[in-house]
């Protein structure tokens, strides 16, 4: 560039240092590409793809590291305006002028044109002018060099580095085989009329009765679906991936296998939590639980149930017997009457009002007779219905002309159970009562407890009878004043009149609380009383001594001492005085684990002993998500354990769980708690000295 005028030259010098400048971040941003494509490659081996997804896994890189660098360039383009910003910012002689240059002689002004004089010679006597440099290069070609050693390494030596949790294939097998992600379709049964739906998570839950399918990717030339109750679901081909159904009875783990060559890989435990369908809950809001119908009273009776279910209740009725007669002439006659819809319920699952109305005198109910009926309810479960029953419900009907005295001699020996029923009957009632409290009205709750009193002083009066109390008996006074009567006076021992009148005094106590609307406060005096009933009917009984058959003698003389030994035999009997052990190879797991080296592989008796503590935790896993999280810590010791690589804090993790998982140990007694005293130490310290 001698013989060019001086502007041109120093125009020409400038365009020349941009030319450069490009040319050398092109350099480096090529380096920068091609050292990520390595180490995509190098990576994508590693993962287990073929050769052509790591080659299309490297383009990729280099296509997206050229991308930005074009982007970059586009944002910070490099011309001859940049060169001469760099120039000023280097050269101060150049007073910051160098952008006059690149201007037309012709459009600058007198004093610009001086200017521009003197910065032609300032960058002409600068030698050698500074070559601007790209502060990112050195940095990129850094990078550049790591990233192209790394995916290096990984190509070489791709047996040696594997991703966590994969397991080590066959030395000589190109990639590892891949159970990819799982498509899971869950079909509940047709009966509940839930939807399908699909998820992509791995741990499920569904109904009882659904039909589970995987779709699983994977590559492998076999694979299948292995539960924790034994049985294994072969993976079918379906495309390009594999396909399985089970349909879901109970909670359970399961785990993907998958097989190619002499490569095998196993997924990780999986839940299936399984939701059982219930049986339909039913609840008697009319009639109450025992009603007693007057000569003037109405003989329909209105019957109200509440039924409520998972998935809607099926068919319901009421299933009623009619007893009628006393003694041994009792009879029994059942009938069904359907039960009717009548409207929805809020407060319980699906629920519905279930109504119907008995007729007493269509059923055939005559004074003194007795009706007990209970409702029962199927739900819509296939194809076995669960089934639930109610309460039962007790209707009598009052017999005007029969006076229910009893003879001293008839409560020995025939009323007294009856009695006896009577006073439990009255406890079942009070129970229920106080279970119900929180459902009902206060002026029902009240009308019970009344009801009830009334029932405890019907029964204290028929037993006052019998020990001299002045009572009086469905009104008629000749009932009374009993405690003259020879026979209450005779027949009665000491010990039987001294019980039920501590019975009496039990039922006043639980008649007093029971009319004043206590009923837990009378609910002891109640047990009270039956437990001084039942001295009483146990003073009351007769034993006879027992005749049988009486063995001949045995004469000794002739039998013993005679050398014969045929009919005799070695027998041994055991016996465990305590409870089986709970969890006993989770128990032997823990032992095993304890003794284990912390550092090194674990014995083939430690690994056997984990297997055998995962399959007994299994049925709790699906239920317990600590359990399930103690089963994932096992599995993952034991994995890591097989293919020879270290897990840091495995053990410990996988020993706290086992640990926690076995129920509590129940107390010693007191005697096995408590050292030994002086006397006993003393004692075991001279058998010591003696030896």
């Amino acid at each position: 560039m001698a013989g060019l005028p001086a502007p041109v030259r120093e125009r020409d010098l400038i365009a020349g240092l941009a030319a450069g400048y490009r040319r050398r971040r092109l350099l480096t941003e090529a380096a920068l590409a091609a050292g990520v494509a390595l180490l995509a490659i190098g990576a994508a081996r590693v993962a287990g793809a073929g050769v052509p997804l790591a080659l299309f896994a490297g383009i990729a890189a280099a296509a997206i590291a050229g991308a930005g660098a074009w982007l970059r360039n586009r944002r910070r383009p490099v011309g001859p305006g940049e060169v001469a910003r760099h120039l000023d910012r280097t050269l101060p002689s150049l007073e910051e002028s160098t952008g006059l240059l690149l201007v037309e002689p012709a459009a600058l002004g007198f004093v610009e044109r001086l200017e521009r004089i003197r910065v032609e010679r300032a960058l002409a006597a600068a030698a050698p002018v500074p070559v601007p440099r790209d502060p990112s290069a050195g940095a990129a070609l850094i990078a550049a060099a790591v990233a192209a050693l790394a995916g290096v390494i990984l190509l070489v030596l791709p047996a040696s580095v594997r991703m966590p949790g994969s397991r080590v294939g066959h030395p000589g097998a190109a990639r590892s085989v891949a159970i990819g992600g799982a498509e899971v379709r869950i079909v509940p049964p047709a009966y509940t009329g839930a939807p399908e739906r699909s998820q992509s998570g791995w741990d499920i839950d569904a109904p009882e009765g659904a039909a589970i399918t995987w779709r699983i990717e994977t590559d492998a030339d076999s694979a299948w679906v292995t539960t924790s109750g034994g049985d294994t679901l072969p993976l079918r081909a379906d495309g390009n991936r594999r396909v399985a159904t089970l349909r879901a009875g109970a909670s359970l783990l399961y785990q993907v296998t998958a097989v190619r060559g002499r490569d095998r890989r196993s997924s990780e435990l999986h839940r299936l939590a399984v939701q059982a369908d219930a049986p339909p809950t039913l609840l008697v809001a009319a009639p109450r639980s025992r009603v007693r119908l007057g000569p003037r009273d109405a003989l329909r009776v209105p019957v109200e149930i509440h039924a409520g279910d998972d998935w809607g209740v099926g068919p319901a009725r009421l299933v009623a017997t009619l007893t009628s007669g006393e003694g041994e002439a009792v009879k029994f006659r059942e009938a069904a009457v359907p039960l009717l819809p009548s409207g929805g319920r809020s407060d319980l699952p699906h629920g519905v009002t279930l109504r119907t109305t008995l007729d007493l005198a269509t059923l055939g109910l005559k004074p003194g007779d007795e009706l007990y009926f209970h409702a029962e309810a199927a739900d819509r479960r296939v194809p076995s219905p669960n089934t639930a029953r109610s309460e039962t419900v007790f209707l009598s009907l009052a017999d005007t002309g029969r006076q229910d005295v009893a003879t001293i001699a008839g409560i020995a020996v025939s009323l007294a159970p009856e009695f006896f029923r009577s006073q439990r009957q009255i406890i079942m009632d009070t129970e229920k009562l106080i279970a119900d409290r929180p459902r009902i009205t206060l002026q029902a709750f009240r009308d019970r407890s009344n009801d009830i009193g009334l029932d405890q002083s019907l029964l204290r009066s028929r037993y006052g009878q019998y020990v001299g109390d002045e009572t009086e008996t469905g009104g008629d006074p000749e009932a009374g004043h009993q405690h003259d009567t020879p026979e209450n006076a005779t027949l009665l021992a000491a010990s039987v009149k001294s019980q039920l009148k501590a019975a009496l005094a039990q039922m006043w106590d639980a008649e007093l609380r029971l009319r004043t609307y206590r009923p837990a406060d009378a609910l002891p005096y109640e047990y009270r009383a039956l437990a001084h009933l039942k001295e009483a009917q146990q003073s009351a009984r007769v034993y006879v001594q027992r005749v049988g058959f009486e063995p001949p003698p045995l004469d000794p003389a002739r039998t013993r001492l005679t050398g014969k030994l045929e009919g005799i035999g070695s027998r041994t009997d055991r016996d465990s005085a305590g409870p089986p052990v709970a969890y006993p190879a989770t128990r032997v797991a823990i032992a095993a684990l304890s003794g284990a080296p912390a550092r090194g592989p674990l014995p083939a008796a430690t690994l056997a002993a984990l297997e055998h503590a995962v399959a007994e935790l299994a049925p709790r896993a699906a239920a317990d998500s600590a359990v399930f999280s103690t089963i994932r810590s096992v599995q993952q010791l034991t994995g890591s354990a097989r293919a020879g690589h270290p897990c840091i804090g495995c053990t410990s993790r996988a020993l706290g769980g086992l640990l926690r998982a076995v129920p509590a140990a129940d107390p010693l007694p007191a005697s096995a708690r408590e050292p030994a005293g002086a006397l006993a130490r003393r004692y075991y310290e001279l058998v010591e000295t003696e030896r």
